[in-house]
């Protein structure tokens, strides 16, 4: 079993906040999951690894607050050499959801369920801990209708992002 946290960075504007609040972007901020490794052959140099997150990412500002979050299902084939990894699979977001209250009023956007692609790149530190990075291609796509930080209306964002992982196997 893995546990892996990241830390990823990336995607269209949700929510800009002035004043040094941070913005939310479609892309960012945390992802915790837990998954498995299966070995693929008896050098155990090939891998599949499956795994459930949660990814999320919150903003706060003095007139209100806003966030995004949705559980990606990763699958990836990982070539393994010496201490070097290099993956790359799919993952599947299940509830894209964004949130937003501002003086008050609430509004919600239920993004469809979105497929995109991973790439990433470790190297075990130790035994069971790998550190790496890994670059998610991905957007979500909804029925109704998303007014943009830029002002454009739109029902498509770009969630594509960059990341820093660890993963612990045990």
């Amino acid at each position: 079993f893995m546990l892996t946290g990241e830390i990823a960075f990336g995607g269209d504007d949700l929510a800009v906040v002035s004043g040094g609040g941070g913005d939310l972007q479609a892309g960012q901020l945390l992802n915790l999951g837990i998954g498995y490794d299966f070995d693929l052959n008896a050098a155990k140099t090939l891998r599949l690894r499956t795994g459930i997150n949660y990814k999320f990412d919150s903003v706060d500002a003095s007139n209100g607050e806003a966030d995004f979050d949705r559980f990606p299902l990763d699958i990836l084939v990982i070539s393994r050499q010496g201490n070097f990894a290099l993956g790359a699979g799919i993952t599947y977001h299940l509830s894209p959801t964004f949130e937003a209250t501002v003086n008050g009023s609430t509004s919600r956007v239920d993004f469809d369920d979105s497929m995109g692609f991973l790439l990433q790149a470790g190297y075990m530190v130790a035994e069971r801990i790998e550190l790496g990075a890994r670059y998610t291609l991905i957007e979500y796509k909804s029925n109704q209708p998303l007014v943009m930080t830029s002002g454009a209306i739109t029902n498509k964002v770009d969630g594509d992002s960059f990341g820093l992982y660890i993963s612990a196997g045990f």
